[in-house]
C-alpha cells in the first residue's frame, strides 16, 4: 500500500487528530470504488465535526490524493465534487 501522502510537507503541520483520522480513512478507502466509499467520508466528516474539527481544503486535497490513486478519472472527478 503506498503511503507516499504522508510524505507531503503540509502534512507535518496537521493535527495528530486529524492525521490520524486521515489515515483510518484512507486505509480504509483506498482501493474501493467511490460508491463504496462515500460512507466511511461521511462518517470521517461526522467524527471531526463533534469534535469541532473539520478539514481543510488543504487536507482535503490530499485525502482526494491518496484515494484517487488507483481510480479512473472519472471517479476521481466525482470524489472531487463530493469535498466541493
Amino acid at each position: 500500500m503506498n503511503e507516499q501522502w504522508k510524505m507531503n510537507r503540509a502534512v507535518q503541520s496537521i493535527d495528530p487528530k486529524k492525521i490520524e483520522i486521515m489515515e483510518l480513512l484512507v486505509n480504509q478507502c483506498r482501493g474501493k470504488n467511490l460508491e463504496d466509499i462515500l460512507p466511511d467520508l461521511m462518517a470521517a466528516s461526522s467524527r471531526l465535526a463533534e469534535q469541532g474539527i473539520a478539514f481543510t481544503n488543504e487536507e482535503t486535497g490530499i485525502i482526494i490524493d491518496a484515494l484517487s490513486e488507483t481510480m479512473t478519472g472519472q471517479e476521481k472527478q466525482r470524489l472531487s465534487l463530493c469535498f466541493s
